[in-house]
């Protein structure tokens, strides 16, 4: 091991003597030590933008892929909420109810349309469940980490973050405020 330490550190001084050369303006570097340290410097930038998950060539396909819902409206799945009679933000609902929001997913395709449906299960006071669904389709775009959600048809505009494997946004409630959505591949 000691020998080949040796012998490393040797060769490296010896590969640099090479580069240099002597004349009467002192000792410059040749095209060669030139090219080797222009790639050396380089060599870095290459390698870090090609760790990186939003790719520089296309971000989107980097991007694109299934994401699973870990977080709906704040809270982790399942998320259970009670409906309250009359409530004017459930009207198939007069009687109250529950909700419970069990999975769903995002899908980022590479072309750049996705998909988000989040399953849940209505349960109205004093009947059986039903298995419901929400769909929501149209078009993302990704700036760095800026996610953009939108659809035209259905007047939908979000936006949040994509972070490696995770996608972070908040949406408008109906009552004012803004509820966190969370969705990790």
């Amino acid at each position: 091991m000691l020998i080949a330490y040796n012998f490393t550190c040797w060769a490296v001084r010896a590969g640099r003597l090479r580069f240099l050369t002597s004349n009467a303006r002192g000792t410059m570097l040749t095209r060669k030590a030139k090219l080797f340290l222009s790639l050396t410097a380089a060599a870095p930038l290459l390698f870090a933008a090609a760790c990186t998950d939003n790719g520089i060539f296309n971000p989107l396909a980097d991007a694109a892929g299934t994401y699973q819902l870990t977080v709906y409206a704040g809270k982790t799945l399942t998320a259970h909420y009670v409906i309250q009679p009359n409530d004017p933000n459930y009207p198939s609902l007069p009687n109250g109810g529950t909700l419970d929001v069990t999975d769903g997913t995002l899908v980022l395709n590479s072309n750049g349309t996705y998909t988000e449906t989040n399953n849940y299960v209505v349960t109205p006071t004093g009947q059986s469940s039903t298995t419901q669904f929400f769909r929501s389709q149209g078009s993302w775009n990704l700036n760095g980490t800026d996610l953009t959600l939108s659809s035209q048809q259905e007047n939908r505009y979000v936006t949040g973050t994509l972070d490696f494997d995770t996608v972070n946004y908040q949406e408008a409630n109906g009552s004012g405020g803004f509820d966190s959505f969370e969705y990790k591949r």
